[in-house]
């Protein structure tokens, strides 16, 4: 029999053998990845007000799933890839009544934090309010990045944020230091007023991710995954506003790539196309694994590295990529509970009564024909902005202004993001452009993309060529000549490149129109357009439905 000393020497003497012969080490690091929450927390669609299969609270749920049934072998991350303070009426709430809640305190960050997200990207939508409110929503979090957001004064990423993180898991018993590297698309201001991100701009993000990975590297990372809030370029974002593609062909040290922003679902089945048609079945691009969650919470990203250690080096043998539903899942009472204060603020803000419908509109349809639902929100622009024409796209199709009472919720539901009001003044020629580019969006999603034109009378024919499907284009009864002018009303993503429509009237490298009307300066946070549509429907006290029918299409 061996005596406990002799026993422990001879453990330890198996212990240095087996590090010297070069003994494997081996395991699964599972990662967990949501993308453009927009302020789902919980199971409820503010804007129908009922049950959803959405949310935080169910992301938690599957989160704690898999903690409990981790491996002994095995280690989870928890990672973020942003669009996370606007989109629900919640996060509005949060927005209107800052006095109410401390740094730290908006349920977002809330959520992350009770849940154990290890990092957060920061999405475009986060300077949506400036940086001040940035900060206040980030609170003491030292876990959310955006390399490429870079401080005009120093240079160097902006010190509300990190450029990276290495956090230590542990496989087989043995640390892995993994590095996570998360950078932001750097066409925000194409779509954002410069007065929201003052300070700060923005940066190619591959040549910051690449120092990033060196940097990392000589820090002792064992593997790196990068998070980025830019997708898969696609017809109406192109590859200066979703880099994954030239991420991925310039960084194939990443073991695992997060994307987000374009709300789509990328994995090992769904896979994804590129801009050049390449078609990436099994959602890998040049070796480096791409993962999508969708939105709002209907998808978990589940990524499952297996990493293995043989002559005191980690690598990664096999990456597999899901994103799993939400569907079904029941909410985390943690985060119900946490919540839920906000949540009966937000509930009960929303059943302000604001005005009076004569009659329903319906949203059904709005996405395609004319509509008495679009044209009230062409109508509200033309009002505020003064011009003779509008341009507005139909948001929410599974929104309506019932009869009788109109409250908050059915105005935030019609209108569901935080836009300004521009007028701006075109000549005829850039207004048939402008239209040509609407008619090139008929018919596809998302709806957003499509601008219906109010003041003018017009045909789409479908059975032309991109570019020339207006066939009729009058203004009062008269045929639209090149030379005519007209002042329009946009909101402020289509006047800061949203959707392309700037760079099609010709207006590209920082040109704009003649601006003459901005609601942000006339009113403030109080010039978002869904103010405005509140504003309006309460000045007016009793609004009815009516459809023009100025457009008609040939199919």
């Amino acid at each position: 029999m061996f005596g406990k000393r002799s026993k422990k020497i001879l453990a330890i003497a198996a212990l240095s053998a087996a590090i010297t012969s070069g003994t494997a080490f081996a395991g699964d690091l599972t990662v967990y990845s949501t993308s453009d929450i927009h302020g789902s927390v919980i199971g409820w669609n503010y804007f129908t007000a009922k049950e959803a299969d959405l949310g935080l609270a169910k992301v938690s749920t599957i989160i704690n799933e898999g903690r409990k049934n981790k491996g002994q072998d095995d280690d989870i991350l928890v990672i973020d890839g942003g669009d996370i303070l606007q989109g629900t009426p919640l996060d509005t709430y949060m927005v209107q009544h800052p006095n109410e809640w401390k740094a730290g305190q908006h349920p977002m960050f809330a959520a992350f934090n009770k849940i154990g997200y290890d990092a957060i990207e920061l999405g475009n939508h986060e300077f949506n309010f400036g940086l001040d409110y940035l900060r206040k929503a980030i609170g003491k979090n030292k876990n959310v990045l955006g390399a490429n957001v870079i401080d005009d004064k120093t240079g160097k990423t902006w010190n509300g944020v990190r450029p990276y993180l290495m956090k230590t898991v542990k496989i087989d018993g043995e640390k892995v230091k993994v590095g996570i590297i998360g950078t932001d698309t750097p066409a925000i201001p194409n779509f954002e007023d410069p007065s929201h991100f003052a300070g700060v701009h923005f940066t190619d993000q591959v040549p910051v991710i690449k120092q990033c990975i060196k940097e990392l590297k000589a820090q002792g990372a064992d593997i790196i995954i990068g998070v980025t809030h830019s997708g898969v370029p696609r017809g109406d974002r192109n590859s200066a506003e979703n880099q994954v593609v030239s991420i991925a062909e310039a960084c194939p040290e990443l073991s695992l790539l997060i994307c987000a922003h374009n709300h789509v679902v990328i994995d090992n089945q769904k896979g994804v196309t590129g801009p050049d048609g390449t078609v990436y079945s099994d959602g890998v691009i040049n070796g480096v694994p791409v993962v999508e969650s969708g939105k709002d919470g209907k998808f978990v990203g589940v990524s499952k590295l297996t990493l293995k250690k043989a002559d005191g080096k980690w690598t990664v043998q096999k990456v597999s990529t899901q994103a799993v539903s939400t569907k079904g899942v029941k909410d985390d009472p943690a985060i119900v509970a946490q919540v839920k204060p906000w949540h009966e603020k937000t509930l009960k803000h929303l059943q302000t009564v604001i005005g009076q419908a004569a009659d329903e509109f319906s949203g059904a349809e709005s996405n395609h024909q004319d509509s008495a639902i679009v044209d009230l929100v062409n109508e509200v622009q033309r009002h505020y902005a003064g011009t003779q024409l509008s341009a507005s796209a139909s948001f929410n199709t599974s929104q309506n202004i019932d009869k009788g009472p109109i409250t908050l919720q059915e105005m935030s539901g019609l209108y569901i993001y935080e836009n300004y009001l521009y007028g701006i003044e075109i000549n005829g020629a850039e207004l048939r452009k402008y239209m040509e580019h609407a008619a090139s969006f008929y018919g596809t999603t998302p709806d957003y993309n499509y601008d219906m034109i109010q003041g003018v009378d017009y045909t789409i024919d479908m059975t032309k060529p991109v570019g020339s499907r207006i066939t009729k284009l009058q203004y009062k009864g008269k045929d639209v000549k090149d030379t005519d002018t007209f002042t329009m009303a946009i909101n402020d993503y289509r006047m800061n490149g949203g959707s392309g429509y700037m760079a099609a009237m010709g207006y590209t490298n920082g040109k704009k129109p003649k601006v003459i009307f901005d609601s942000m300066r006339k009113y403030g946070d109080d010039g978002q357009m869904r103010a405005l549509m509140i504003r309006y429907v309460q000045e007016k006290g009793t609004i009815t439905p009516t459809c023009d029918h100025n457009w008609n299409v040939i199919k």
